[in-house]
């Protein structure tokens, strides 16, 4: 596999040191670089009141600076220079960037477009209620608009690949996109020593008058869960691994197989969305990454 560049965006979080820990894998794997970027978060000045004396205002001011600014950026970098000196100390490549003039996906965005990284990795915590509904995590905008491939993992995430085999799960819708992530899934389950499980979910019917008001097209297709299966065996070819046909929620039946099986890290393309059907309904991709306990790495 062409991995060369791995960027790594940190807020210095629990599911950012996880991200971290897995492009070391990857990195050590593939002998490429690593670099970390982290965009220091300044709160919100008290400004000293008004009618306090000239000298006053100014020592006052000073504090302000220094408390609110200068030491939040004096402690990422420290913090961000001993990741680095971790980094490097394993024996890989390593640099960092401290970006604090942009906000953290343009940050992003921006050294994506400079560096050029094979894969962005990082840790998602995103946001709760309302305020995810509009916003919307930092991690969920790289999946989003980023056009490259991103690999996300949260905090209570199991690393792929740490003990040397890696069990790929890959949902497959047959176009283009799951094609592109099969290539790349194939390619890590080799260079890992470990498998592939090909999944195909299809989509409940609509039905106003059944049970539920939803059917499965396999009870008026018998033959097409064959159909499928032979399908996915003929992609699978010479790697070693399974095959599964499900019906259902597609983003669901993939956390649920991926942990009935184990399954180490979940390869998937995504087509994306845009617009109020994206922000209503999102990507499959978007809502994977945000559930799933194992790292979900998303090609485009």
């Amino acid at each position: 596999m062409y991995l060369q560049r791995i960027l790594v965006p940190t807020d210095f979080s629990g599911a950012a040191e996880r991200a971290l820990e897995q492009a070391m894998v990857l990195a050590r794997r593939y002998e490429a670089e690593v670099h970390l970027l982290h965009r220091p978060v300044y709160g919100v000045p008290e400004l000293p009141p008004p009618g306090i004396d000239g000298k006053q205002r100014g020592e006052a001011l000073d504090r302000i600076l220094s408390q609110y600014f200068e030491d939040p950026r004096r402690d990422a970098e420290k913090h961000l220079g001993r990741l680095v000196k971790r980094v490097r100390e394993s024996g890989i490549a390593a640099d960092s960037t401290l970006e604090d003039s942009r906000e953290p996906y343009d940050a992003i965005a921006q050294l994506a477009e400079d560096w050029k990284p094979d894969l962005v990795c990082m840790g998602s915590h995103g946001r709760e209620g309302i305020e995810k509904l509009l916003m919307g995590s930092v991690a969920e905008k790289v999946l989003r608009h980023l056009s490259r491939q991103v690999l996300i993992l949260r905090d209570s995430t199991a690393i792929a690949g740490e003990r040397g085999s890696m069990r790929v799960l890959v949902p497959v819708d047959f176009s283009e996109h799951s094609q592109r992530a099969l290539g790349v899934a194939r390619e890590l389950a080799s260079d890992f020593g470990g498998t592939l499980h090909l999944l195909h979910v299809v989509e409940l019917l609509h039905t106003p008058f059944a049970p539920g008001g939803l059917t499965s097209p396999f009870e008026n297709e018998p033959e097409l869960r064959g159909k499928l299966q032979e399908a996915l065996r003929g992609m699978l070819g010479e790697t070693p691994g399974r095959v599964t046909v499900a019906d259902g929620n597609i983003a669901g039946q993939i956390l649920h197989e991926r942990e009935q099986h184990a399954d180490e890290i979940v390869v998937m393309g995504s087509r994306g969305r845009s617009g109020l059907k994206h922000l209503m309904i999102g990507s499959v991709a978007e809502r994977v990454a945000r559930f799933c306990e194992a790292p979900v790495w998303v090609v485009k």
